[in-house]
Formats: C-alpha cells, structure tokens, sequence
C-alpha cells in the first residue's frame, strides 16, 4: 500500500497540478512518510513521552543542510542519522544545531543530497529519537487534567491541536501546511505502574491494524494513513470508555469519554449520525463518508470548537457537545448542533479518508459551502413531519447572514477571493465569520433567486459528479450557469448565477438599496439604486454587485409581476413600473438576500401602519429583515429616529422567533463606536426604555408558556435574557426570586434556558446574599458570555458623550400621544438624500416638521 502511495506521489511531483497545489519543486527537501513510535508516560507531577521518529524524504536539489521544524523538545544526542540505505550522512565533526528559541533544527551533511529524478529514485531516512514534556499550557500537544467522578479520582489524558502550525511542537517535522505524507503511528501502552497513570485508550488519524501484548507493555501498530498535511494530524491518550453507532451506510460515529459521563453525549451521537443519514438521503448515494470510524472526543477542557482539517478525530469541549436535561440550555444545545453539523459537512464535501479524495482548490470556497449545507440540513432536521418537502433555511439563514453583516461592513474589509490560494487554517481567525456566514449567505440568496428545486439538483449533481477530483470556483460557476440558465434574456442581461456570484465573491462589503416610489404617476413608478453600506459617513460609495430582486406589495390584486419578479440591478439606477394602488412594496421578500433596504419616507410610514395593524399579513422572514434593517439604518445614519421607532413600534404583538432574533441582533448595533448616528448616553437609554415597552407582552406570555418545544425554548431563553440585558424590571424580580427558591431548595433546578438572565442579575446586583455557588463547565461558558457582554456594554457606556435629552415632541390635544408610542411623523416629510451631510439632515428634518405643524 505505502509503495503504491510513493509512486503516486512521486509521480505528481512532476504533475504541474500537484505543483501548484503542493509547490513541491520550491523546495530542497519534500517529506514522503512519517514513521512515529511514541510511548507516553503520565505522572502527578512530570508528565512526557518519548519519541522516534523517521521521515522519508527526496532532495530537489544538492544541498549539504537540512532544515527541519522542532520547538520545546527534547533531541536526543547522537541518535539523529540521515540514512542512504546503510550508510549515515550526518557530519560527524558538526551533527546537527537546535536552535530552541525560533524552533530549528539545522542537520549538516558530510556529502550532499542527491536529486530524485527519473533516472535517479533516491530516498532517505531522517531518523532521531527525543522527549516531549508536557503540561497544561503546551502548544499542540497539551495535558488535561480532570476528576472522573468530579470529587476524586484526578486523571489526566493527551490532546492535540496540531492546526494552523502547531504540529512542530509535538515532533521534529517539515512544517510546511502545503507538505502532504503518508503517517505510520505506533503507540506503547505501558502497564501499570506506582506513581504513573495507566492508560488505555490511544487514537491517531488511522484505524488500529495489530495490538501486540507483553508483561510490560502493549504495542498498538495502526495502518498508514491517507496523505495528509500535519495540521489534520491528531493523537489522544486516555483512560477513556466509547460508545459507537452506525448509520444506515455503514458510516460509525464513535463518542470518547469517561466511563461515568458517557450518556452525557448519547443526545450529540444520535444527533450526528442522523445528519450522517441525511447528507446521504441528499445525495442518493450509498458511499461511506470516510474510510473507518469517525471518533468524537469529549475533552474535559475548554475548547472553542473543532478543528478544521479533522475528519476522524473530532475533539471539542466536554461541556460545548454534552446534553443534559436539567444543566444543557436551549442555545447551548443549538450551538453544539451546528458546530457538528458545519464540521461533518466539511468531511461529507471533502476528506482524506474518503475511497477517491475530493480536493478543493478555493478552500474558503468548501468552508462557505459547509456553512450553508450545515444550515441547510439543520432546517430539514428541525421540519422532518415533512420529509418530502425542501424547506426553507428560515432563521438559519437569518442567523447566517447577520452574522456576516455584523463584520462585513469596514472598509479594511477583504473580498472573498483574497482568500483565493489561502489554506482554511491560514484564514485568520477574526475573519472566520466572513468566510463561512458570508460565502454560505450568497449560496442562499442564488437559491432563493433561482428557485429551491432547481438549485439544489444543479448543487448536488456537480457535487457527485466531482467525487474523487478537483473542485475549482471556475469550475462551479461554469456547471452551476449550464443547470440553471433559463432563457437566452437571462443571457443577453447577464443575470446568470456565475456573473451574480462572481460581483460578490469580488468585492468586499454588501450593499443597501434605496427604494423610491413616485406615487404621483398611474401606474407607479419604482426607482431603486445601489451603494456600499456603512455604519460610517465614509466609504459610501456606490459599487457593482449584481443584485437578485424579490419584492412583494400590499396590494397584490392588479400588481405586473410581483408573484416571482426575476430581475437584477447593477451599479446603474434601475426604474420599472408596478401598480402598487396605494400600498407600500417590500424588497428582500424571505430576507435571503445579502443587502439591506431603505425606503422612501411614504413608503416606512405605509409598512409602519400596516405593522401596527395587521403585522401577520407581512410574511415572518420579511418582517424580520425589516426590523434588522431598521437598527441597521438608524445606527448608519440612514434613517430617523422616529421613522425607526414607528416601523418598530408593533413589537408589543410580535411572537415571532425569527423577528425576535432579528430584533435582538439589531439591537446589538446601537452599540457600534463611531457609528453615524452620534450615539450617546439619553438616546441609547431612549432606546433602552422603548424596548422595555415592547418586551413585556411576549416576555409575560413566555413565563406562563411551559411549552418544551425547541422554537418556544430558543424563543424563552433569548428574550428572558435579553429583558435581563434592558433592567426590564419585572424580569429582574422574578430571576432573583428564581434564583433564592434554588439556592433555598437544593432539589429545585435553574432553569437553564433562564440562566443568563439569572447571572445578569447576579452580576449587577449589589446585594451581597446573592453568590454564585461552584459551577460546572456548562455553567460557567454561560457565566464568561455574560461577563463578555457587561464589560462590553460598560466600555461602550463609558466611551460615548453623555449627550442631552431629545426635546419632547408637541402633543396635539385633540389626539394625546400614548406613553407607548413614539413621536408620530408627519406623512408629508421627505427624507434628506442619503449623500447629504448629519447636519443639513438634521435641519431639513427639523425645519420641516415645525413648518407643518405650524399650518
């Protein structure tokens, strides 16, 4: 098999592909295999392993001086040979040199390498034996120390993180991410002996092949494994106990634990090898995703998620993949589903242990594309009373796209393809949500465009038929416009899915679209154009994405084509005429498009009115696109306060999860420093004490609801908290009453999904009798959140001027205004044009109200 595996590798050396990908020639010494034998010793106080290692390698040039990667270990005097068959290379006089502080280790030659050619099949074997020592805080190979029944007990195991480059400090290595090697592990369990832990269970990136017992000892020899890059490397040494599962094709998820938590993670097991199932139901074909098991490892520290290029070694944090009923909240259990339902559809689009490897050359490409399946498969999972239906991605989606939004906006911000030759793992970690939200986001958009139906056999016909080959953007965009073109004037405008895609991918940002109506004619006449969004007065300049329209109107009965209207705006204004009978329309209907809206002032005040009348004949994503947008244009300096709070002021009736999400994030926004809107302490507390008015309602309705529903779960836990976030105060006397009745009856549980209100309360309350007790690692990832969000919101407070309060508006006798309204505006106000300055913004509005209410 390794033969084989040699010969396909050598032989792709001389490829101009595999250059590409792997750039082999620039490099004098490339690796073939790693052989690792490592026999782990973990004691109270002195915990290491001992290491030997040999790496078959090939010169691409005459050199006399190897360089090889080695940080914080141990080398061995004396036992580092460069081997040419029998015969030892190394200079004798002058070995080797480890420079420690930059992780170097510099091999000297009595005679050079020889270059490997056709003619010339030259191999050589780097072998040196040496120790790592290890504790809590190494790099890429760390102790965890545990207690297995929480009290007693302390056990301690091995982990890696081997990912971006981590993987020079667990052995010496060629540490390039484009260097790809066959790896043979061999792992010694000792036996038992006083002082030391004894350990049982040894994981690597293949499966076991033989296990060779003695008095002293167990050799586990595992198989070679695929070609892999040292960042998808991974090893673990525990004491741990599994449970495995099988899916309906052969695939098996094996959960890794302690013996007394494992039922801890039975709910995450099901969970996965049931997503397993569906991305096989999706794809109608019967072929194992990997090649062996896929081994998930609770690991009883905190880590952030998994790790990119793992495939059949997943570890995360015990507490971010346990499930249970009276500790788990509701949000923790839906992050937990994503995380593993984004890092399986890594696996399903592409993994070294498939039967043919699918690779990708665009890997921000694979990452965006398992973000939207991952959203994509969680919406079918969460609607399985209709198997047969495609639904929509609904609040997935949403969560998708504003996320994206929250960190799209800057003007550093890069264009997708700047990540067109960057490794994953190389992505920098601050625009991990760009990639994968919003390159998932603009998947979602063409499918809303295209049609569901459509898009979707078109995407998995190209997805099955590259298994086992390349996948290149260029590629894609070709077959996806071949599938899914309708028409030559699809042709002829441009508007195919290729051209929309490539004007995003290549630009960074995202737009809004301002909309106005000229109600004057019969039929109306609708102008829309299109400028970079910005949170800032600067950078709005107007760019070229080519932007799929939806829009819906009030008046449906003689409107021209607002059922499935199929048209894209460029960076040119764009008119077409509707009949909109004195309705308002709506653009961005089921919110999946990457932009946000603004309307004309005619226009906010007819969606306003028909909000506060009959909200429910405004379909559920589109009202929560409208709200987000609302926050959007206020904090942008894009739309008045009162325009804001009149579109805004029927939240008092609103049950929706998705609105309440959207409403959520949005509010969020008024947070952002330096924002257009000169935000400042009395409008951010106006702001506050307008929310509190609209909480109530579906906070009241929420407390009584003891519905376990997830939709009215996820709905609880997110307004509980965010009342607690507003010093709601009705909200704050009943979490600290809920919070005594537990601390009073030990058999009275928190309930989890009210947790982080309790600890805003808890954290901002000056009553000393109000203590934390000792928390578990479940509860204490809820106690740092909300530590994170105060000490945010107090450098926020603290940063802006303290302003003066707005002057209160003239309350006309013959119709008061209600403490819960906010200040109405008068129909006839235009809004200033977007490119006009604060001020002169400010003095239209201003000057225009006082004339009207004057006449």
């Amino acid at each position: 098999m390794f033969s084989a595996l040699l010969l396909f590798v050598l032989f792709s050396c001389s490829n101009a592909n595999f250059i590409v990908e792997e750039e082999c020639l620039n490099y004098t010494v490339y690796p073939i295999q790693y052989e690792l034998t490592i026999i782990p010793y973990i004691y109270k106080d002195n915990s290491y392993y001992h290491g030997d290692i040999t790496i078959t390698v090939i010169a691409n040039a005459n050199v006399r001086e190897i360089e090889l990667d080695a940080k914080d270990l141990d080398i061995r005097s004396g036992s580092i040979k460069v081997l040419d068959g029998s015969t030892d290379l190394v200079n004798g006089a002058r070995p080797y040199e480890y420079d420690k502080t930059n992780g170097k280790l510099f091999i000297h030659l009595r005679e050079p390498l020889k270059m490997y050619s056709q003619n010339n099949r030259q191999f050589y074997y780097i072998k040196m034996s040496f120790n790592k020592y290890i504790k809590e805080d190494s790099a890429g190979l760390f102790l965890v120390n545990y207690y297995e029944d929480d009290v007693k007990n302390a056990k301690s195991l091995y982990a890696t993180r081997l990912s971006p480059n981590k993987a020079k400090f667990m052995f010496p290595c060629f540490d390039n991410p484009r260097f790809e090697a066959v790896f043979k592990f061999k792992v010694y369990i000792l036996s038992d002996h006083p002082g030391m832990q004894y350990t049982n269970s040894s994981l690597v990136i293949a499966e076991e092949m033989k296990r060779v017992s003695s008095k002293d000892y167990t050799i586990i020899e595992y198989i070679p494994s695929p070609q892999v890059a040292l960042h998808q490397v991974g090893f673990h040494y525990s004491q741990f106990t599994n449970k495995s599962v099988k899916g309906k094709n052969n695939d098996t998820l094996v959960i890794w634990a302690p013996g007394d938590k494992l039922y801890c993670y039975d709910y995450i097991q099901r969970f996965g090898i049931s997503m397993i199932d569906l991305m096989h139901q999706y794809e109608g074909t019967k072929r194992p995703i990997t090649a062996g098991s896929i081994n998930l490892v609770a690991v009883p520290t905190n880590l952030q998620g998994y790790e990119i290029g793992s495939w059949n070694l997943l570890t995360n944090g015990a507490n971010r993949i346990a499930n249970l009923v009276y500790i788990t909240s509701i949000q923790q259990i839906e992050v937990m589903r994503f995380e593993l339902a984004q890092q399986l559809c890594r696996i399903w689009l592409g993994n070294p242990g498939e039967e043919n490897r699918t690779r990708w050359k665009e890997e921000w490409l694979k990452e965006g594309m398992a973000t939207y399946y991952a959203s994509y498969f969680l919406a079918q999972k969460t609607s399985e009373r209709y198997p047969k239906r495609l639904q929509p991605l609904g609040i997935y989606g949403l969560s998708m796209k504003h996320k994206a939004m929250e960190i799209d906006w800057p003007r550093s911000t890069p264009a997708l393809e700047v990540f067109n030759d960057t490794l994953a793992i190389e992505i920098p970690a601050r625009y991990k949500d760009l990639v994968t939200m919003k390159t998932g986001t603009l998947f979602w958009m063409l499918e809303n465009w295209i049609g569901p139906e459509k898009f979707h056999n078109a995407l998995i016909k190209y997805i099955n038929s590259r298994r086992g080959k390349y996948i290149s953007l260029q590629d894609f965009l070709t077959t996806l416009d071949h599938e899914t073109v309708e028409c030559s004037y699809q042709l002829f405008n441009g508007s195919t899915s290729s051209r929309i895609l490539r004007s995003w991918f290549s630009q960074a940002g995202y737009p809004v679209i301002n909309v106005r109506v000229l109600r004057d004619r019969t039929p109306n006449v609708v102008q829309l154009n299109q400028r970079r969004f910005s949170f800032t007065n600067e950078h709005h300049r107007e760019l070229e994405y080519l932007i799929p329209i939806s829009y819906t109107i009030q008046n449906s009965k003689n409107c021209f084509n607002c059922y499935r209207p199929r048209f894209v705006i460029g960076s040119q204004p764009y008119t077409f005429i509707e009949n909109l009978d004195g309705g308002w329309i709506i653009l961005n209907s089921n919110g999946s498009g990457y932009y946000r809206v603004n309307y004309d002032s005619d226009s906010w005040l007819l969606i306003a009115k028909t909000l506060v009348e009959d909200h429910q004949s405004i379909e559920e994503m589109t009202r929560s696109q409208i709200v987000n947008d609302v926050f959007a244009l206020y904090v942008s300096g894009n739309l008045d306060m009162s325009i804001a709070m009149r579109v805004l002021a029927y939240l008092d009736k609103e049950t929706s999860l998705a609105v309440w999400d959207s409403v959520i994030s949005g509010y969020e926004l008024l947070k952002l420093e330096g924002a257009a809107c000169n935000m400042t302490k009395y409008i951010y507390w106006e702001w506050s004490d307008f929310m509190k008015q609209k909480i109530p309602t579906i906070y009241n309705d929420l407390i009584k609801n003891l519905d376990q529903q997830t939709d009215v779960r996820l709905l609880r836990n997110k307004v509980i908290t965010f009342a607690a976030e507003l010093e709601y105060e009705q909200c704050l006397t009943q979490l600290r009453r809920m919070y005594q009745e537990t601390r009073r009856d030990p058999k009275r549980i928190l309930d989890p999904d009210a947790r982080r209100g309790c600890y805003y309360v808890l954290l901002n309350d000056t009553n000393s009798h109000l203590r934390f007790k000792k928390l578990s690692g479940i509860e204490e990832e809820d106690r740092n959140a909300v530590e994170n969000r105060i000490r945010e919101n107090n450098r926020f407070l603290i940063k802006i001027p303290h302003g003066e309060p707005r002057p209160l508006p003239i309350i006309s006798s013959e119709s008061p205004l209600s403490s819960t309204t906010p200040e109405p505006v008068p129909d006839k106000i235009v809004m200033p044009d977007a490119s006009t300055s604060n001020l002169s913004s400010i003095i239209f509005v201003v000057a225009s109200t006082l004339i009207l209410r004057l006449f």
